[in-house]
């Protein structure tokens, strides 16, 4: 009896000592048991929905499954536990004896397989013998019904939305949308490898913030969570759906000048018109470097935790103001007035900067003349221009399909004009038009299709693997000729964070047409390879690089990007001017050959 005492005693103090009641303990300890069967859970519906052959046959209803079973799986004890994920392995049609085929999908990716989880004694050995069977289960037709088989398709098929759901109280829709686009990372995501956090250590930490959903805002700040933890530029088009930006980010101020987030502090580019500009003491080509007494770095990192992104370089992009009138580098901060130092001709000055509120409607009307006007500017870039000495740039971005030639005798004459130069620039700095590079540039310099390339899309028959596509049509148009006269000029290709995707693929190409090409730039945004869009609860679509595309000797561009072979990163001076200091920098180099 005294034993027992003493034991209790010990307990509560133990208890008393951290601070929690017996009652809040045991509540911790049950979120922490549900927690752990969510996550077994979750795994095992996972690849039950892309390896088993009733699902891959479209005979398995995996949004269905997962919820007529996850309320009973929270709090089920082990045998119960066992029993519910037994029914859901054999509702995908796998025998423990189910003879297994090594498949044969030539140059296969590998690196994201992992199948280590079955191994947890959280699972029978029944279940786990079941599991380890269905990890070697080959798909042996060519189809898959939560797998396109047209590996540039943007939709995977067969995914329910549920675009009617808007209350976000129902914790266990919630977590189906947690588990439909984790799953989506763990077999359908080509660089999962990359990842910073292990995938399982991810779902871990996923799992309590999908767990707490209650409301639209804190819905789409959990799947922006989980896009900004897979380190993909593509996923920062999650942004876009945000219906609760303002109240996720805390957005209430907006700068009165268009500006810059760079490692060395946030540029002050141009005011957003004359009288902000007089009204301010700070001045265009001022350098913030803090801002209430937080020093310009550990305020920008504070701020990129929910941005989505490969590279911090991008990460500095989506902080920088943009024709949206995002200014997320602003974002948390409710203050009309922000204590400023700024760096000015070397010097540190202690300044106050007064923000536009938007609730003032005035306010709101500058951010909109400004950013109207910009666009005018914009819309009068010339797509192809010729700047002297035998130099011709050719804008990427601005190349519309309009632009195209429409017959062979404007091909012809778009042919000769480019051959007719001594050294050409491709502008990649914005998304380019496709048709132009696919065909009409290598048409007019004399190049038929090539691999420039290694590209692999999701692998139907082993999913989690990625398999080599090949085929010149691929990368440029079959209907390229034979090589005829190949263009020996200058070839000089600008790049910065902003030459993503389908502008880092065609760089690559550009980079290869001749033996005398030339990139001039700074880090790329590290996403090529199509992006994906999983539909989720809601209306929302989870978003990722679905195909991986690498380097001819396999090297990676996903997160690293297109390495430069001459480094420009534009100084103050030049992000505070009109001129375009990039293109003066690629002339230089075409005129004096460094």
């Amino acid at each position: 009896m005294r034993k027992f005492i003493l034991k209790t005693v010990s307990a509560l103090m133990i208890i008393n000592y951290i601070g929690l009641p017996i009652c809040v303990a045991n509540e911790i300890q049950q979120t922490l048991n549900q927690n752990k069967n969510i996550e077994g859970f979750i795994k095992v519906w996972g690849i039950v929905k892309y390896r088993s052959p009733n699902s891959v046959a479209g005979k398995f209803d995996a949004d269905k499954f997962f919820l007529a079973n996850i309320e009973a799986v929270k709090n089920a004890n082990l045998k119960a536990y066992n029993e519910i994920l037994l029914k859901i392995v054999d509702a995908g049609g796998v025998s423990e004896i189910q003879k297994n085929v090594t498949p044969n999908c030539g140059e296969c990716l590998t690196r994201n397989v992992n199948y280590k989880w079955i191994n947890n004694q959280q699972y029978s050995k029944q279940l786990r013998s079941k599991l380890i069977a269905l990890s070697k289960v080959i798909n042996p037709t060519e189809e898959h019904h939560y797998i396109n088989k047209v590996n540039y398709e943007t939709e995977i098929k067969n995914e329910a939305g549920n675009s009617t759901y808007n209350t976000f109280t129902d914790q266990s829709i919630h977590l189906l949308a947690l588990a439909k686009s984790w799953c989506a990372i763990e077999y359908l995501f080509p660089y999962k490898y990359q990842m910073d956090k292990n995938s399982i250590q991810i779902l871990k930490e996923m799992i309590p913030l999908f767990s707490k959903i209650n409301s639209r805002a804190s819905y789409e700040k959990a799947i922006l969570t989980l896009e900004t933890n897979i380190h993909d530029t593509h996923a920062a088009n999650f942004l876009n759906q945000l219906k609760s930006k303002a109240e996720i980010f805390k957005i209430s101020h907006y700068p009165p000048f268009d500006y810059q987030c760079s490692v060395d502090g946030i540029v002050i580019k141009s005011f957003l018109n004359d009288s902000l500009a007089q009204a301010s003491l700070l001045k265009k080509g001022d350098v913030i470097v803090e801002i209430n007494n937080i020093k310009i770095k550990d305020w920008l990192n504070e701020r990129m935790e929910l941005l989505p992104a490969s590279n911090r370089s991008v990460k500095y992009r989506l902080l920088s103001s943009d024709w949206k009138g995002n200014a997320y580098a602003f974002y948390n901060s409710t203050a009309n007035v922000l204590a400023v130092k700024v760096r000015r001709e070397g010097k540190i000055l202690s300044l106050n900067l007064n923000m536009l509120n938007l609730r003032d409607g005035e306010a709101i009307n500058m951010i909109n003349q400004y950013i109207r006007k910009n666009v005018v500017l914009d819309e009068a870039v010339k797509p192809l221009e010729n700047i002297g000495n035998d130099i011709a740039v050719i804008r990427g971005g601005y190349y519309l399909d309009k632009y195209l030639p429409k017959s062979e005798a404007e091909e012809i004459k778009f042919s000769k004009e480019l051959q007719s130069k001594k050294a050409l620039i491709f502008d990649m700095r914005d998304y380019p038009s496709g048709g132009l590079f696919y065909y009409f540039i290598p048409m007019a310099l004399g190049k038929t299709s090539f691999e420039f390339a290694k590209y692999y899309k999701a692998n139907i028959k082993d999913p989690s693997t990625f398999s080599r596509v090949e085929g010149k049509e691929l990368y440029l148009s079959k209907d390229l000729k034979e090589d005829k006269k190949l263009y020996q000029g200058k070839i000089v290709i600008l790049t910065n964070e902003h030459t993503q995707s389908k502008g880092e693929w065609f760089t690559m190409m550009l980079s290869q047409l001749n033996n005398n090409t030339t990139i001039i730039g700074s880090q790329t945004a590290g996403a090529d390879g199509d992006l994906k869009e999983l539909n989720l609860p809601g209306g929302y679509k989870f978003i990722f690089t679905g195909n991986g595309i690498f380097y001819p000797n396999g090297k990676e561009t996903q997160r690293i990007g297109i390495k430069p072979d001459i480094l420009f990163k534009p100084t103050v001076a030049d992000l505070s001017s009109k001129a375009d200091a990039h293109l003066a920098r690629a002339v230089k180099f075409i005129n004096e050959g460094k």
